[in-house]
């Protein structure tokens, strides 16, 4: 990996000058395709207590789970990047009481997609939603780039929530691109065609994905922050600009727990059935 990373980074800034539009696709390119990682021996244990269903979706359908008490207040689960719902494995013994839904991103885990977006990952929750079709209010537990699309997902229905759980979360999305341009170095003039590529794709500016705007769109009752100070894949920051945005949040730094390390983590799993 480190090795296809350099190299993506060396052709990235040769072409950022010589054709820059090539650049900006390649780049997209690379920013959406999605490593595929064998689900870890510690995950599995979620796929072996699950019932599997499918909810139909253009292209690929998605890979849905049920666990815990039927008749339980509704729980989702919404896994981050490269990753998969197998990461909530740690949380499954204690939330037995709960009826909780989980489900594979496009191009995650076992899909044969092999490219994504936040976009899609946002129309899937939807569909999820809508296949489920929830009556009462509900609670939602979302780690990493989960929490941005449960924010985006939800501030698009009309669906009445409880409790948000954020686990790492982000809050400006063209903070994620100047990240990238960071680690792989491609020059200004591209990013801004990245940026104008993202808007073709997604219907937005870039400029105008915030997280903190959509979750004024959600109704949601209160709203857990998590974040290790030290977060080296998504800056703590973020986390700090939800609370201060919302009255009805709470944030509780950790130290060295890491990005995905901290669902793992006994006192993040302790803050997370307190509240």
């Amino acid at each position: 990996m480190k090795y296809i990373l350099l190299l993506n980074r060396f052709w990235l800034n040769i072409t950022s000058f010589i054709a820059p539009k090539y650049c900006a696709n390649l780049a997209v390119n690379i920013f959406s395709k999605v490593r595929i990682k064998s689900i870890r021996d510690k995950e599995k244990p979620f796929y072996a207590q699950a019932r599997e269903f499918k909810v139909a979706r253009a292209g690929e359908d998605l890979s849905c789970y049920e666990l815990g008490n039927p008749e339980g207040k509704l729980l989702f689960l919404v896994h981050g990047w490269e990753s998969n719902p197998g990461c909530f494995t740690q949380f499954l013994p204690h939330l037995a009481n709960y009826r909780i839904i989980a489900f594979t991103l496009p191009s995650h885990a076992h899909n044969k997609e092999t490219h994504t977006n936040m976009y899609e990952g946002k129309d899937a929750f939807k569909l999820v939603l809508d296949a489920i079709k929830p009556t009462e209010p509900f609670h939602v537990v979302a780690h990493s780039l989960g929490s941005s699309i449960s924010s985006f997902a939800l501030s698009e229905t009309d669906y009445q929530v409880d409790k948000l759980v954020f686990l790492s979360a982000n809050n400006l999305i063209k903070q994620v691109f100047q990240d990238f341009q960071k680690l792989v170095g491609f020059n200004d003039k591209v990013y801004g065609l990245i940026a104008d590529k993202i808007e073709g794709i997604t219907g937005n500016k870039l400029e105008e994905m915030k997280v903190e705007d959509r979750l004024k769109k959600v109704k949601f009752n209160e709203l857990l922050l998590i974040h290790d100070k030290f977060d080296k894949i998504i800056s703590f920051e973020n986390s700090a600009v939800l609370h201060k945005k919302f009255a009805n949040s709470k944030l509780i730094p950790f130290e060295k727990i890491g990005h995905y390390r901290m669902l793992w983590n006994e006192e993040v799993l302790s803050e997370v059935l307190r509240f």
